[in-house]
C-alpha cells in the first residue's frame, strides 16, 4: 500500500471515529451510573478536560501513579507508550519522546523535552528526579510545544502538578509503605487554614531501598518537603508561595558488563554479536546476569582482566557510586481577574548542588560536582475579544552553572572546570482561538525567543600513552604492552589526580599543561633499559572555552479544531520547536547549533455510549532536522574528543490508539497502542581509531578516509538506521474490577506493558538491540467506605524480566560493554490514612 493511500485509510478511520459519535444522540442511550471520569488539564494554559484537550497528551493521575509504582521520573515510562526515560548515570535522567532526544547529559547540554514542576521549568536534567511529591497529576505532551513552552521542548514537555492549599479545609493524610529489596516508603500532606481566605499545606515524604543489584548498587535514599501558603487577597486577585526541599542520596543505577569487542586473533568466533573486525566476548554469566552490577567479587575479577588503551595496562578497581545531591525551589502564583482579562505572574528560583560518582563501561570513574542556579518569570494575559480568545505571554529565564567534572578512562581522564556556564532566554509569544461558529475553531500561535549564552571553562586531559610493542604470540601480531605500568588516578581536578601520583612515577615531575609529555611509571622500554626511558607518556592538554553565543528563532502553531459531536473532537496541527546550541569542550568544535522539530498532527477524541467508552487516535509525522547528538569523534587536533555535532536528520511517523472501555460498573478496560517509524534519513560522523588497520566499534557503515600519525581517521554512516529508543509497537493494557468485601471496596488492577526491539545504545552494536519485552504487574487496594483507610498490595514485573534500558560501550578499555537493567521484581504492601 502507497503512502498516499495509507494516509487516505487513516483519514478515513478518523472521519468514521467522528461520525459514529456524531449518530449518537441522547435520546438513544441512557446514561449509566458510570463511564470516563474526565480529568482536567491545563498543558494548553488554561483549564479544560483531557477529551477537550486538542494535542496529544497523557495525562495521569495520583491514584494511577500510585497503582503503577511511578515514585519518580524512571517510572514515566510505564504510563506513556511514547517516552522513554532512561538513567544518565547517578541521579541523571534521558528523556526520549518517540525517539528524540539524547543520550548525553552533562552541565552544558540541554534535554529535548521540558520538564515542568508546579509550572516552572527545571534546567538540568539532574533536578528532576526528587519532583513526584503530593501530586494532583502528571501531564505528558507528546511532540514540540514551541509556543506556548518554547526552547528546549522539541520532543515535548512533562509537566508536574502538586496538590494545591484548599480553603477551609481541615485534611490530613499519612501512608507507610514496605517492599522487598529492603523499600521503605513514607509520606504525609496536611492542609489547614491560616486566616480569613488563606490556607496552608504541608507535605514530605521518603523513600529508601537497599538496591536491586547483587553488589547493591542500584540504591535510593531519597527524602521532599514542601510547603504552600494560598490566599485569596480579594474576589479578584489571590496569591500562591511554595518553597520545597529535597535531597536525593543512595548508588543510582549501575551498569552490569556484558562483555567485550576483541581482535579475531584465533579466529572469527560464531557469535551472532560479532561485528566485522571484531569478536564479541561475552562476559562470564555470574558477571553478565541480570541484577549482578560492577561491584561483585566476580564483576571485580573480570574487570582487573581487561586492559585500556592507549596506556595498554591493566585497570584498577572501579571507585564506589555514591549520589548526594540537594534541592531548594520557591515559587509564587499571582492570578488577577480584571475587566479585561485575566493575569497570570510565575516568579521562581531554584538551586541545585550536586555531588556524585558513577561508572559506565571502561570509567574507572565519572565525578559531578556542580552548582545550579536557575530564576524564571513568566506572564500570561489571557481575555475574550468577540469570537476570539487571547493569550499573551512573556517569558525570561537566567541560568548559571558552575562546578568541575571529571571523567576517568584508566589511560585518559578529562577534568573539566567550568567557572560559569550561563544561559539567559527571553520571549513573547501570543495564541488566538478564533471560533468561527460553535463547533469550529482556528487557532494561531507563535512565540519569539532569544537566547544567550556563554561559557567559561576549561578542559585539560590526561593521556598515559605506551610506546613499547610486543608480539601476542610467538611470530603473532605486534600490539603496543605496557602491563605493569600505572593508570590514571582519578580526581575532580588536576590537582587531586597528581597528589595521588607517586613521585617515584614521575621523576622527571608532573607534566607542565599543554607541554611535551614526560616517562611515566617505573616500565622501561626495553629490558635494562636506563630509568629515563620509559615505556609510557603522561600527557595534559589543555581546552579553553569563553565564548558567547546568541540566536533568536520563531516557532509557531496553525491548528483547526472541530466538534463533531458533543463528546467528540476532530483536530489538526502543525508546530514546530527547537532545542538550543550550546558549547562543547572540545577544539575546534566549541559550538554546535540549535536542533529543529516539525510536527504535523491529526487526531481525533470521543466518548461513545455516553461516557461508557473512550476511543482516542492520533496520526502524526514530525521532520527532525540538524539533530544534535553527543559522541566520541574528532577535534580540530585530529584526536579523539567527546563533541556535541549537528549530524542528524530523521522522519518519524507513526499513529497512536487510546481506549478506555467500562464493561459494567465494577469492570473497566483500558489501553494504548503505538506504531512507530522512526527512520533516520542522515547521520554520520568521523572517529579516529589508533591504527589505520584498526576499525571502529560500530554497526553502522564505516569507511577509512585518513591516516594520520594519531592513526586512522574513519567515516562512519548510520544513515537508514532506526531511531534510538523507538520501538515500532508499543503498548499498555490494563483491568480494573471493583468488587465489595463487608464494609470495604476493593480493585484488583492487571496491567501488561510490551515493547518490541529497540535500540539501546549510541553505536548500534548488536548486542545494544533489546529484544521485545512483556512485562505484567498487578496490585489489590482496599478501601474503607468512608475511605478513611487504604490498603494496598503489589506485585510489579511479576515475571522478573531483565529489562535492558540502556546499553553502552567505551572503546579505551577493552571496548567493555555493560548495561543497567530496570528494576526486577518488587513487591510490597501500603498503608494510607486519610482525615477529611
Amino acid at each position: 500500500m502507497t503512502t498516499h493511500n495509507k494516509n487516505a485509510c487513516y483519514l478515513a478511520v478518523l472521519a468514521a471515529l467522528s461520525q459514529s459519535a456524531w449518530a449518537q444522540t441522547d435520546e438513544q442511550t441512557t446514561t449509566p451510573e458510570y463511564g470516563f471520569e474526565k480529568i482536567e488539564v491545563t498543558a494548553q494554559r488554561k483549564s479544560e478536560s483531557i477529551q477537550d484537550a486538542a494535542l496529544p497528551i497523557d495525562a495521569i493521575t495520583q491514584n494511577e501513579l500510585s497503582r503503577d509504582g511511578v515514585s519518580n521520573v524512571m517510572g514515566l515510562s510505564k504510563v506513556s507508550p511514547s517516552l522513554s526515560v532512561v538513567s544518565g548515570g547517578g541521579s541523571n535522567a534521558v528523556y526520549f519522546v518517540r525517539g528524540v532526544g539524547n543520550f548525553a547529559v552533562n552541565a552544558y547540554t540541554d534535554p529535548a523535552l521540558a520538564f515542568n514542576v508546579d509550572g516552572i521549568y527545571i534546567g538540568r536534567p539532574s533536578a528532576t528526579t526528587a519532583s513526584f511529591l503530593d501530586l494532583e497529576r502528571v501531564e505528558v505532551l507528546k511532540g514540540p510545544q514551541g509556543t506556548l513552552y518554547g526552547r528546549n521542548a522539541t520532543a515535548g514537555a512533562i509537566n508536574i502538578i502538586p496538590q494545591k492549599p484548599v480553603l477551609d479545609e481541615y485534611s490530613a493524610s499519612l501512608s507507610l509503605g514496605v517492599g522487598n529489596y529492603g523499600t521503605l516508603e513514607t509520606s504525609a500532606a496536611v492542609n489547614f487554614p491560616i486566616a480569613d481566605n488563606w490556607a496552608a499545606r504541608v507535605a514530605g515524604a521518603t523513600l529508601s531501598n537497599d538496591g536491586y543489584n547483587d553488589d547493591g548498587t542500584a540504591s535510593t535514599d531519597d527524602a521532599a518537603l514542601r510547603a504552600q501558603v494560598f490566599g485569596e487577597v480579594s474576589d479578584d486577585l489571590t496569591v500562591r508561595v511554595s518553597v520545597d526541599y529535597s535531597t536525593t542520596q543512595g548508588t543510582g543505577s549501575a551498569p552490569t558488563y556484558l562483555g567485550t569487542y576483541g581482535f579475531p586473533f584465533a579466529g572469527v568466533s560464531d557469535n551472532p554479536n560479532n561485528i566485522p573486525g571484531y569478536n564479541f566476548n561475552p562476559a562470564p554469566e555470574n558477571v553478565s546476569a541480570p541484577f549482578t552490577g560492577p561491584y561483585t567479587d566476580a564483576a571485580r575479577d573480570y574487570f582487573a582482566t581487561l586492559s585500556t588503551t592507549p596506556g595498554f595496562t591493566s585497570t584498577t578497581p572501579q571507585r564506589p557510586s555514591y549520589i548526594d545531591n540537594e534541592y531548594i525551589g520557591v515559587t509564587g502564583e499571582i492570578n488577577l481577574t480584571t475587566d479585561l482579562g485575566d493575569l497570570v505572574i510565575l516568579p521562581a528560583y531554584r538551586e541545585a548542588d550536586i555531588d556524585l560518582v558513577f561508572v559506565s563501561p571502561g570509567f574507572q570513574a565519572a565525578e559531578n560536582n556542580e552548582h545550579h542556579e536557575q530564576f524564571s518569570l513568566e506572564s500570561r494575559f489571557s481575555f475574550t475579544a468577540g469570537n476570539t480568545d487571547w493569550i499573551f505571554g512573556a517569558y525570561y529565564f537566567d541560568e548559571t552553572v558552575s562546578g568541575a567534572l571529571s571523567f576517568n578512562q584508566y589511560s585518559l581522564q578529562s577534568t573539566q572546570t567550568i567557572e560559569a556556564s550561563e544561559s539567559t532566554s527571553t520571549a513573547l509569544f501570543a495564541r488566538a482561538t478564533y471560533h468561527l461558529n460553535d463547533d469550529l475553531r482556528l487557532v494561531g500561535g507563535i512565540r519569539w525567543s532569544d537566547d544567550e549564552k556563554s561559557m567559561d571553562g576549561v578542559a585539560n586531559v590526561f593521556l598515559n600513552v605506551c610506546i613499547r610493542e610486543m608480539e601476542v604470540y610467538p611470530g603473532g601480531p605486534v600490539i603496543p604492552n605496557c602491563d605493569g605500568a600505572p593508570v590514571i588516578p582519578a580526581g575532580l581536578t588536576i590537582e587531586e589526580t597528581l597528589a595521588q601520583i607517586d613521585p617515584a612515577d614521575l621523576p622527571l615531575g608532573a607534566p607542565g599543561i599543554g607541554t611535551g609529555p614526560v616517562p611515566f611509571g617505573q616500565l622501561p622500554l626495553f629490558p635494562g633499559a636506563p630509568d629515563n626511558l620509559r615505556a609510557n607518556l603522561l600527557f595534559i592538554n589543555p581546552t579553553t572555552v569563553q565564548r558567547t553565543r546568541n540566536e533568536s528563532e520563531v516557532t509557531y502553531r496553525i491548528a483547526a479544531e472541530y466538534d463533531a459531536a458533543k463528546d467528540s473532537l476532530l483536530y489538526a496541527s502543525v508546530e514546530t520547536g527547537y532545542r538550543s546550541g550550546g558549547f562543547t569542550l572540545s577544539t575546534g568544535k566549541e559550538e554546535f547549533e540549535p536542533e529543529f522539530l516539525n510536527a504535523y498532527t491529526l487526531g481525533s477524541k470521543n466518548l461513545f455510549l455516553n461516557g461508557v467508552l473512550k476511543l482516542n487516535a492520533e496520526l502524526f509525522y514530525w521532520d527532525y532536522e540538524d539533530q544534535q547528538a553527543s559522541h566520541l569523534g574528532l577535534d580540530a587536533n585530529g584526536n579523539s574528543a567527546l563533541v556535541t555535532e549537528n549530524i542528524g536528520e530523521s522522519s518519524i511517523k507513526g499513529a497512536e490508539l487510546d481506549i478506555w472501555y467500562a464493561a459494567s460498573a465494577d469492570l473497566t478496560v483500558r489501553g494504548t497502542m503505538q506504531y512507530l517509524n522512526n527512520k533516520i534519513e542522515q547521520y554520520s560522523y568521523q572517529q579516529l581509531t589508533p591504527d589505520p588497520d584498526v576499525r571502529v566499534v560500530t554497526g553502522c557503515a564505516q569507511e577509512l578516509v585518513e591516516t594520520t600519525e594519531n592513526g586512522g581517521i574513519w567515516d562512519v554512516d548510520c544513515s537508514g538506521k532506526e531511531g534510538r529508543n523507538s520501538p515500532k509497537l508499543s503498548g499498555n493494557l490494563g483491568v480494573d474490577y471493583h468488587f465489595e468485601l463487608g464494609d470495604w471496596i476493593g480493585t484488583y488492577s492487571l496491567d501488561a506493558r510490551y515493547r518490541g526491539d529497540r535500540w539501546i545504545g549510541f553505536d548500534y552494536l548488536p548486542v545494544q538491540r533489546a529484544e521485545a519485552v512483556t512485562t505484567v504487574d498487578t496490585a489489590f487496594q482496599f478501601e474503607t467506605m468512608d475511605g478513611d483507610w487504604q490498603v494496598m498490595a503489589y506485585a510489579r514485573n511479576i515475571t522478573n524480566e531483565g529489562i535492558q534500558s540502556i546499553t553502552q560501550t567505551i572503546g579505551l578499555v577493552d571496548n567493555v560493554i555493560s548495561t543497567v537493567y530496570e528494576p526486577p521484581r518488587t513487591v510490597g504492601i501500603r498503608v494510607s490514612y486519610n482525615y477529611f
